[in-house]
């Protein structure tokens, strides 16, 4: 890896097609494999490293990044350190507070639902640790492989699990998958995050994956590396900027619908930094629909549909 011209060129991890991939669907099984199953494998994925320019966002005009644009923007706003003590003082705090940065941030917030956050801490696993997905509070690595968090199916079943009472008329709606990011610690220099420019994914660029849990299966959409895609990231990025990004948008006249991300490492750091620490929260966004004609639940899975026709 080098710095050349405002740019890191690093090595990201990218899915790697397999012929496989046309008769078997990717996955990964998260939870212990029964002994007696006949198929033991945890997974069908396979990875490859490709070298990419990762731009520096401090680079360009402030506010030059959007939603709508590239699927990622970057937003100065201080962070109490407090209100991440525990899980009761992120829900009962943390949560409104990112809210508030939605609401005055993102167009057209009619109703922001949390549904996930995550702690993040680059330690080595101990041997033999089995990891918790569904407790929030344990440190997870940085997740190495760029990939969309949840597939435009994953959202429709979020949407159906999670808010059943609600879900025929917020699958009406314009919805996003937005995910706010940040340091926890003054400044990130291990494992910063790579954004890639939603605008240059094409949807052929995209494989789903089904990722197998004890009590859900989701699913997250992998990148497979194509020379047009622009990939950026913040140097030097502090716990009072936050970084945005969209994971799924039903908008079908935006430039970005979502933007593919890795965290990557730079070699011209020396291992002397604090290990990186960061926090992300993960939200439905809804935009409420003009009173149109109802569609029914199925009308809407059958238009959903066409967002995984490649």
């Amino acid at each position: 890896m080098s710095h050349h011209e405002g740019a890191v060129i690093a090595p990201l991890k990218f899915l790697k097609w397999l012929p496989l991939y046309e008769t078997e669907k990717p996955f990964q099984v998260f939870i212990n494999v029964p002994e007696d199953a006949q198929d033991q494998r945890t997974t069908n994925l396979a990875f490859h490293n490709v070298e990419v320019h990762i731009l520096d966002v401090r680079n360009f005009p402030p506010h030059y990044f959007s939603l709508n644009e590239q699927g990622f923007m970057y937003r100065l706003q201080k962070f109490d350190p407090t209100h991440i003590a525990d899980r009761k003082k992120v829900e009962e705090l943390y949560l409104p507070e990112m809210e508030a940065l939605l609401k005055a941030e993102v167009e057209d917030v009619d109703r922001v639902f949390f549904f996930d956050w995550r702690l993040r801490k680059n330690a080595p696993e101990i041997e033999g640790t089995v990891i918790d997905l569904n407790d929030s509070t344990t440190w997870l690595r940085p997740a190495l492989h760029v990939h969309v968090d949840q597939s435009p199916l994953a959202v429709i079943r979020r949407i159906l699990m999670q808010l059943p009472s609600d879900a025929e008329y917020l699958l009406q709606s314009r919805i996003r998958v937005v995910n706010v990011w940040r340091p926890i610690i003054d400044c990130i220099r291990d494992y910063p995050l790579a954004m890639c420019d939603g605008s240059t994914v094409f949807p052929s660029d995209m494989v789903e994956a089904d990722h197998v849990r004890r009590h859900y299966t989701g699913s997250t959409m992998y990148l497979q590396h194509n020379e047009r895609h622009k990939f950026f990231y913040m140097s030097r990025q502090t716990k009072d900027e936050v970084l945005i990004f969209k994971n799924f948008d039903s908008a079908e006249t935006i430039a970005a619908t979502c933007a593919p991300h890795a965290s990557f490492l730079d070699p011209a750091i020396p291992p002397l930094f604090i290990p990186r620490q960061s926090i992300e929260v993960r939200a439905l966004v809804f935009t409420y629909p003009p009173n149109l004609e109802s569609k029914s639940l199925e009308e809407m899975a059958i238009q959903m549909q066409g967002f995984t026709a490649n």
